[in-house]
């Protein structure tokens, strides 16, 4: 047991069975039945001498069919999507925007995309510099394909667009990463691979070989013969869930109980979590070696929150004692700001999208070496603007600012790439580019509103805080329209437009401060259109 008094824990269990619900013990307790909460699960459950608990809210859904199919937004504003709203985003229209998160087995891995592609290695390693020894691309990379069973594309799904190096996948692991079998459809693929070169984007032949530039087809989770998503749960947790050591928990892992450890520092072990059933009624289940929280970006800190984890100043506002004063809990949120555009053509629908991946020298150009010198400068401005926006005491403006410094270092130093265009042919001759920024400078943050209520989180990602982002999707929305109107596309698609969605008018030749206004004004919105790829 983890320094914790035996008298406190008999108490405790005499106050909780005299109520109604015993404690159960477990060796390790999961909050969290999502995308990593099962691989843990499943980990840690191999060793059939400990027990494992996993809690989550949600259920299990492998006969749902909007959990099984691979056409992406079946599952989105279903009963398996949270769907949290954010507070109004003044610099974007000063809108709410969607913040879809999954609820199930399996978490948000059963409603998302399911686009399987790695970060550039500059990325990983980023991680090591960050203050993380062996957190780096090569340390990783053996890990990525042990975990992944790639099939290969077929001759016809290869005509269509999929290319793949051998060397960077795995082939025996338990996430399965393919290609849909109706991706067979290749007349689409020559007219976008010679239209992107010759914008001098080029074309990659394996987009998870930590070299993410240029463009490319990436593979998805999924089972490429039986054409299921493989999401979280039928990947780790359905192979695992005869073990007599793993137990599943219907409820809210609503938060962490302490106790006072034994070595005289004064310092807090985890006692147990307290779960929430549908009804409102409360278990603890006791914890002997470890607590893992794993409930998500938008979750995670309300649990610790409701600890007693946190920022002291908040967690005073909402009634709870600060058990360990933690101010950058639901701080530093990253959200991607994403748009698409539309245009009319006439080309037959394809089974899937197509990925550019563009650096910061793609889309600024001859400008490169004034947008990375105005940008660095910029770093203290939206440090201390993130900082003012989380409130007195929620962020080290310093440390703020080392992250940002390692992120511009990535763009404009080691080249990762800025922003990810997909381009989709969808039905009624509508041809369409998803595309959104990869390392936006603007930070949110994510708290709980009420002590009582994890499912009502206050999100406020503070969409383009720091204005170096709408730049960075003005700049990807003129490749996308330099992409569309460009040869061999252009004539042999027949491409005219663009079309504009709702009332706001974008005239041809946009200046900047139009392509700004639009960009702001319409921008995180689901696509007007049965997608079979993710945005």
């Amino acid at each position: 047991m983890k320094s914790t008094s035996l008298t406190v824990l008999l108490a405790l269990a005499l106050r909780t069975c005299a109520s109604g619900a015993c404690l159960e013990s477990f060796d390790y307790i999961i909050i969290g039945a999502g995308t990593s909460g099962l691989v843990v699960a499943n980990r840690l459950s191999e060793n059939l001498s400990v027990t494992v608990a996993v809690i989550e809210p949600g259920t299990d859904q492998r006969n749902n069919s909007n959990v099984t199919s691979t056409e992406f937004g079946k599952g989105l504003d279903t009963p398996i999507d949270w769907n949290y709203a954010s507070i109004r985003q003044p610099n974007a229209g000063n809108r709410t925007f969607a913040m879809h998160a999954g609820k199930a087995w399996g978490g948000t891995s059963t409603i998302n995309g399911m686009t399987y592609i790695r970060g550039n290695v500059a990325e990983f390693d980023a991680w090591e510099k960050l203050g993380n020894p062996g957190w780096n691309w090569k340390s990783i990379f053996p890990y990525f394909k042990r975990s992944e069973k790639y099939t290969a594309p077929t001759k016809s799904q290869q005509a269509a667009g999929a290319t793949y190096e051998s060397r960077y996948h795995g082939f025996t692991g338990p996430l399965h990463v393919g290609y849909i079998p109706a991706l067979k459809n290749g007349s689409f693929a020559p007219v976008v691979i010679k239209t992107w070169e010759r914008l001098s984007i080029p074309h990659n032949p394996d987009l998870n070989s930590g070299s993410v530039r240029g463009f490319g087809m990436g593979p998805q989770t999924l089972d490429s013969e039986l054409d299921i998503r493989y999401d979280s749960a039928r990947a780790y947790l359905h192979p695992a869930e005869h073990r007599p050591n793993l137990k599943m928990f219907k409820g809210t892992g609503k938060r962490i109980t302490w106790a006072r450890g034994k070595s005289g520092d004064g310092g807090l072990v985890a006692l147990g979590v307290e779960v929430i059933n549908d009804g409102g009624e409360a278990t603890l289940l006791r914890v002997e070696k470890e607590v893992v929280l794993s409930a998500g970006a938008l979750r995670t800190p309300l649990v610790l929150e409701a600890s007693g984890v946190g920022n002291s100043n908040i967690l005073k506002s909402l009634g709870i004692e600060t058990r360990i004063n933690l101010p950058g809990v639901g701080e530093n949120l990253v959200e991607q700001p994403s748009h698409f555009l539309m245009y009319s053509g006439d080309l037959p629908s394809a089974a899937s999208a197509y990925h550019a991946y563009v650096t910061a020298a793609d889309l600024f150009g001859a400008n490169l070496s004034a947008v990375e010198e105005v940008t660095r400068a910029s770093i203290p401005t939206w440090a201390r603007a993130a900082a003012d926006a989380s409130g007195p005491g929620s962020l080290d403006v310093h440390a703020i600012e080392k992250v940002l410094q390692i992120q511009h270092d990535l763009l404009f130093k080691y080249n990762a790439t800025a922003a990810e265009i997909l381009v989709v042919i969808a039905p009624g001759n509508i041809l369409a580019s998803n595309y959104w920024a990869l390392f936006p400078f603007s930070r949110g943050s994510v708290h709980l509103g009420l002590r009582s209520k994890l499912d009502e989180p206050v999100v406020d990602p503070r969409i383009f805080l720091a204005d170096f982002d709408a730049s960075t999707m003005v700049a990807a929305a003129r490749v996308v329209e330099k992409f569309w109107s460009s040869e061999p596309m252009k004539t042999q698609a027949s491409v005219t437009g663009p079309v504009v969605s709702g009332d706001f008018d974008l005239p041809g030749n946009a200046t900047d401060a139009q392509w700004h206004a639009y960009l702001r004004n319409t921008g995180k919105q689901p696509p007007p259109f049965p997608a079979t790829h993710p945005p």
